[in-house]
C-alpha cells in the first residue's frame, strides 16, 4: 500500500512539474498580434501564475514523498 502512495505522490509530481515549466514557457512566447495590451499583460500574468503554482506544486509532492518513506 506504502508504494501505491508514492505513486500517487510521483504521478501528481510530475504532471504538476510538467505542466508548470509549460506554463512558463507559454508565459515567455509572444501573443498573437491582433491582441491588446490589456489581454497580453493578462494572459503573461496567468502564465506565470500557473506555471509558478505548478512548480510549488511538485516541490510539495517531492517533499510528501520524502517524508513518506
Amino acid at each position: 500500500m506504502g508504494n501505491l502512495i508514492d505513486a500517487i505522490l510521483f504521478t501528481v509530481l510530475v504532471a504538476s512539474a510538467g505542466l508548470g515549466v509549460a506554463s512558463l514557457i507559454v508565459g515567455c512566447l509572444p501573443a498573437p498580434a491582433g491582441t491588446d495590451n490589456q489581454a497580453k499583460a493578462t494572459g503573461r500574468i496567468e502564465a506565470f501564475f500557473f506555471g509558478v503554482s505548478g512548480i510549488v506544486i511538485a516541490l510539495v509532492m517531492w517533499l510528501a514523498m520524502i517524508f513518506n518513506s
